[in-house]
């Protein structure tokens, strides 16, 4: 085998590799894509060349070793503009009719090419052939050159915006290494054209040694400044072949040792060296890891523990608030990133030196991107291959903020926000063990804020049954005691039960020369109805009269009318043979006769608190033999309605009742057990009659 075919076939192997790990890597990059086309063209150039050292020198083999070569002057422009980032200055992205502008030279050449116009004769030498280009010679070599001026004035931009020397380190080693065996191989041309004299001399084997030299400085360039962001690839794959050559090499060593020397059998020495490999295999892997990564200047860390102890640190936290700062915190000390922000869509916003940045996510769905996409650039690329223009502007936008890349904090039904981070404070990419890092850490974040949403609404209950039972304690103090309670010559029985909500009905009970009887009904329910209830109680005291009193707790309830404490009253005084009834936003009582029941009052009047005048009706009870006096809340003609499926007067006109205990009793009776359980309003009323 010659050794222009080993050249070739070595160059084939090896850029066929770097162009399907960069693929591999990311294939939506734009900048991936043209760097794996130009190294797929060089591909084809030795396949070309292979054609023509196994064949033979022929026109369609020299045409099909030229195309690859004007290609890669088209894709070397383009190329130039995307890496290492995307120009959107630059004139041949503006549109895709640019870039078609941009390509019609070299279309101009294939045909010139492929219509037998651009070479005029050709013939094979030694190790190689000699060419000429005829009229168009000086056209073509305009278009290449053009094309290689572009490419330079674009580099020269790239050069200008590069942050810091690695980058510049990155951007000259990737663009010597693909210059390389443009210039070097048109010198050698230009040389042979000088000695054969009149034709250019095309040698075998020295396009693809130049290749091969350009992807030995790309892989450098991969491994030390992490070239397309597949550093981590060759690393491992480095480890693994110097163990693989180092292993097999103790291997043959202890087998020639112990069978030559030693004189051991084949099969003893198979075992002896299997298991000192299997010995030194960890110990030596470990080693080859740190000087790898010693070399191409990495810094190594456990993922697993480093995440432990950041969520970790996290849990302690008491609001998300704190939780997101912890966070920022703890990575800024294991990646070392410049800028960082947290988003939570709750409303959540937690910046380490970072510019405020949330007017422009709210402004952009990253739903819209694929999940497995992280980085702001590769986002770009994206939006912008699939014709998202105004998305791919936003994301630049963020970008100029200097955020490079973007994590989601969600599950599969919730989105929680979202992390912002900026470029390393080195400006050299983040490794992929970085990404895998803080992308893990925020997959656990919305479960670390669900336990603390949970611990928040713990406490919440916690506080709210303390303060029902401070509510009922409450209203123990200041409700009426007993069973029968007596106004004068009236007995009374009374029933209340509270809902699980204390809705807030009260049984006020004042004995003496001034005293009264009152049943409030107050709004809403909790600590607010409780509240309303103690101000009625307090208003009530003084040894007025009832109207005053009302009025008096109609002035201290539109004190509170922003917090709307307002209340149905009903009060009862007693006189020798009759009882006065004030009612002010509670159902009219009710006068039970055998066989009858009346309503005393038309209306139910207005409820104290609502308006500056008091609203009061008045009614008397002068009982006969028998007759008794229902009053009530409107909860009992709920329960008779939802419960008992008829009408309260409907029940107390078909019943007939002993005494104020039996009508009572019967009534609770009638009602069942859901008045203490699961009725969603308290039920509270008195029975009203003679003593007996």
């Amino acid at each position: 085998m010659s050794i222009p075919l080993i050249f070739c076939g070595l160059a084939i192997i090896i850029q066929m590799i770097l162009g399907l790990l960069v693929l591999v890597r990311d294939y939506r990059r734009s900048a991936n894509i043209i760097f794996s086309i130009q190294l797929f063209l060089f591909t084809l150039w030795s396949i070309a060349e292979i054609n023509l050292l196994i064949r033979g020198t022929s026109v369609e083999a020299v045409k099909m070793l030229m195309v690859p070569g004007i290609l890669l002057s088209y894709f070397f422009c383009i190329f130039s503009a995307v890496f290492p980032e995307f120009q959107k200055d630059s004139i041949i992205l503006k549109s895709r009719l640019n870039q078609f502008l941009f390509f019609l030279p070299a279309g101009f050449l294939l045909w010139l090419l492929w219509s037998d116009k651009l070479i005029s004769e050709f013939s094979a030498i030694p190790h190689g052939f000699t060419i000429s280009f005829g009229q168009y010679e000086f056209l073509a070599k305009g278009i290449i050159i053009a094309y290689l001026l572009f490419s330079l004035f674009t580099l020269s931009s790239s050069r200008k915006k590069a942050e810091n020397k690695m980058q510049i380190r990155r951007l000259r080693y990737t663009f010597t290494a693909m210059l390389l065996p443009i210039a070097a191989g048109s010198l050698i041309l230009a040389v042979g054209k000088v000695i054969i004299g009149g034709n250019s001399a095309y040698a075998f084997g020295i396009f693809p040694l130049l290749s091969i030299i350009m992807s030995l400085i790309l892989s450098y360039t991969m491994l030390k400044y992490n070239l397309m962001e597949i550093d981590l690839m060759f690393s491992i794959g480095l480890v693994y072949t110097l163990l693989t050559a180092i292993l097999a090499g103790v291997m043959e060593l202890m087998q020639e040792l112990m069978q030559e020397l030693l004189k051991i059998s084949d099969f003893w020495t198979k075992l002896v060296s299997v298991l000192l490999i299997a010995a030194v295999f960890s110990p030596l892997k470990e080693l080859l890891i740190k000087l790898v990564n010693h070399f191409f200047g990495r810094q190594t860390f456990d993922s697993a523990s480093v995440m432990q102890h950041i969520l970790a640190e996290m849990r302690h936290c008491p609001n998300p608030e704190k939780m997101m700062q912890r966070l920022l915190q703890e990575l800024k000390l294991v990646i070392d990133f410049s800028s960082g922000q947290v988003i939570l869509s709750d409303g959540v916003k937690v910046s380490h030196e970072s510019e405020n940045c949330h007017e422009l996510y709210s402004t952009f769905d990253f739903n819209a991107v694929p999940g497995d996409i992280n980085d702001i650039e590769t986002a770009q690329d994206y939006m912008r291959n699939v014709n998202l223009s105004e998305s791919a502007q936003k994301l630049g936008e963020l970008k100029e903020k200097g955020i490079r890349n973007f994590f989601r904090l969600a599950t599969a039904t919730q989105n929680y926000g979202l992390m912002l981070l900026g470029t390393k404070t080195t400006r050299v990419p983040y490794t992929e063990t970085e990404i895998n890092l803080v992308d893990g850490i925020c997959r656990e974040i919305p479960f670390l804020l669900e336990n603390l949403r949970m611990i928040e609404r713990l406490i919440k209950q916690d506080r709210s049954v303390q303060e029902i039972e401070m509510a009922r304690k409450m209203l123990r103090a200041i409700s009426a005691d007993g069973e029968i309670l007596e106004l004068g010559n009236f007995s009374f029985a009374r029933f209340s039960t509270l809902s699980e909500e204390i809705k807030g009905d009260l049984i006020d009970y004042r004995p003496g020369e001034m005293g009264f009887m009152g049943i409030y009904d107050a709004f809403h329910h909790g600590i607010q109805a409780v509240l309303t209830l103690n101000l009625l109680f307090a208003a009530f005291r003084p040894g007025d009269s009832p109207e005053a009193m009302l009025e008096k707790a109609n002035l201290v309830l539109l004190h509170f009318r922003e917090q709307q404490l307002n209340s149905a009253v009903t009060l009862l005084q007693a006189a020798e043979n009759h009882l006065k009834v004030f009612s002010a936003g509670n159902p009219s009582p009710i006068l039970i006769t055998p066989g009858n029941a009346t309503y005393l009052l038309s209306t139910n009047g207005q409820p104290l608190g609502l308006t500056e005048k008091t609203d009061c009706l008045r009614c008397q009870f002068c009982p006969k033999k028998h007759e008794l006096l229902l009053i009530s809340t409107n909860g009992l003609f709920k329960a008779f309605t939802n419960i008992a499926g008829i009408s309260l007067e409907s029940y107390l006109r078909s019943e007939s009742f002993a005494n104020i205990e039996d009508c009572r009793d019967k009534i609770v009776a009638r009602l069942g057990k859901q008045i203490y359980s699961g009725f969603s309003d308290d039920i509270t009323f008195l029975v009203a009659g003679l003593k007996q």
